[in-house]
């Protein structure tokens, strides 16, 4: 196996099939495994990363029953608190939107629909950037629901779509409010009897930051 990338959280490793399951499969793995916490009481410890472990599992299950797509999950080692999964080939949307800001209208109104499709089904990503989106003709697939809760609260949807247009704003400053526009209209289209309010709630999160920046 191979280590891509480590986290606080976490550590991700890329494989074959025959390393993990001893038999080919036509695409790579990822194996998403969740770092136990020295400082914390062993027992405690286990629950903890076990319960996180297999929430994210039922996320990535609840999000494509939601019609979101979604690394295909093979297996959950319990053992080692672990997700094995499919690895998605494809560019980030991150990268995407940056080479081609212009053809990107699409892909946000893409985005848009399935978050859309997401909170309608009370799924809180938790986490949503471009670079946890991977572009696999013909959809975007969602990744790294680490943070990913269920709630059908207003407020923390709302909150996963600040984030989101915080990450539009950072990641693609000279293109975000075209891009921003482009994806509430598509949710808010995606969500006819709700998606209005989550996106005007967003108004009062950002004055609460505001009035925080100047209390501090």
């Amino acid at each position: 196996m191979e280590l891509i990338n480590q986290g606080a959280e976490g550590k991700l490793y890329r494989a074959s099939a025959e390393e993990v399951f001893g038999t080919p499969l036509p695409y790579e793995l990822v194996i998403k495994e969740r770092v136990r916490k020295a400082y914390r009481i062993p027992e405690l410890d286990h629950r903890i990363v076990l319960s996180r472990t297999l929430h994210e599992a039922k996320l990535l299950h609840e999000a494509k029953a939601a019609g979101v797509a979604t690394p295909v999950l093979l297996f959950v080692d319990r053992a080692s608190y672990a997700l094995v999964m499919e690895h998605v080939p494809g560019p980030r949307v991150k990268e995407l939107l940056q080479e081609d800001p212009e053809g990107s209208c699409g892909l946000l109104a893409a985005i848009g629909t399935d978050v859309g499709s997401l909170h309608e089904a009370g799924i809180v990503h938790g986490d949503l950037t471009t670079s946890n989106m991977i572009w696999r003709e013909p959809s975007v697939v969602f990744i790294d629901f680490g943070l990913g809760e269920i709630s059908p609260e207003i407020e923390k949807q709302a909150v996963d779509l600040h984030l989101f247009k915080q990450a539009l704003k950072s990641t693609h400053y000279a293109h975000w409010e075209p891009f921003w526009a482009l994806f509430c209209d598509a949710y808010s289209a995606r969500r006819p009897d709700a998606g209005q309010a989550v996106i005007e709630r967003i108004a009062e999160i950002e004055l609460r930051g505001r009035y925080v920046d100047r209390t501090e």
